[in-house]
């Protein structure tokens, strides 16, 4: 049985006179896809801010059930939605340290698990065990998720050096490294070549079913949100106008009229 782990109730957001989110519920379960999908203005990104701290929102509930805990996130603000509820994201532009090596860029997203081991303090300068034993984790972690997309041969290369498709994979296993309960993504497949987007869905599949991960997915490449999603909420001006499987949402009438379009 799927195991709910995002439930986000009658969800507002207000700037000004502008009502950005519409009164929004739906959920999202463990080890699946769950795309967000709409016209550009439809606030899926907004929905994306709300979840993860950058905004507050105006009204409405996100609650993220973890194993013996239901955590509120309207509660978490910016990191501490990462550190605390683990709530991962990426950004439609590639935020990348481009001038840091590939491996550097993995080993700064553990950044507070090796402050925390050095008792934020100077312990990691004196090699205290505590620090080490961390450190060596913290290098694994960031090895294996390399290796996970091919990537080990570079570990050395600056990441703005990579070919962009592979700047998309580094920030998504980016994230990943801090072993998250849910992971948001931000249109990751945009400007993408074929053989990219399927390297994304292979990897993306992999994490879903390998890690267990939720992952919340925001995307305007429709090959790739009717390959691999589980489940769709699409919006338009703010509000949810259908959710359902992808082939469902592909057949809605609603879904056609408001995003799709007809094929000529």
């Amino acid at each position: 049985m799927t195991q709910k782990l995002l439930d986000v109730e009658n969800l507002t957001m207000r700037f000004g006179g502008l009502l950005a989110i519409d009164d929004l519920s739906f959920s999202a379960s463990k080890d699946q896809i769950t795309s967000i999908i709409g016209p550009n203005g439809a606030g899926k990104t907004t929905v994306f801010n709300c979840l993860t701290g950058f905004y507050k929102a105006t009204a409405g509930s996100m609650f993220l059930n973890k194993e013996n805990e239901r955590l509120n996130l309207k509660k978490f603000s910016d990191f501490k939605v990462a550190q605390k509820a683990g709530v991962a994201r990426t950004f439609q532009n590639i935020r990348l340290f481009p001038q840091m090596s590939v491996l550097e860029n993995l080993m700064v997203a553990q950044h507070n698990k090796l402050m925390s081991a050095s008792g934020f303090t100077i312990l990691g300068l004196f090699n205290a065990p505590s620090f080490v034993n961390k450190e060596k984790e913290a290098i694994e972690i960031s090895k294996y998720w390399l290796d996970i997309i091919g990537l080990t041969h570079r570990a050395d290369d600056d990441a703005g050096d990579l070919p962009y498709g592979d700047q998309r994979k580094l920030e998504i296993v980016r994230a990943m490294c801090i072993n998250p309960h849910l992971l948001c993504l931000d249109e990751p497949a945009a400007g993408l070549n074929a053989k990219e987007s399927a390297e994304l869905n292979k990897l993306l599949l992999f994490i879903k079913k390998e890690k267990k991960t939720g992952i919340l997915l925001i995307e305007h490449d429709m090959s790739v949100v009717m390959e691999i999603s589980d489940h769709v909420v699409v919006l338009n001006y703010g509000k949810k106008i259908f959710q359902g499987s992808a082939k469902e949402t592909k057949n809605s009438p609603a879904v056609i009229e408001a995003y799709l379009g007809t094929e000529e």
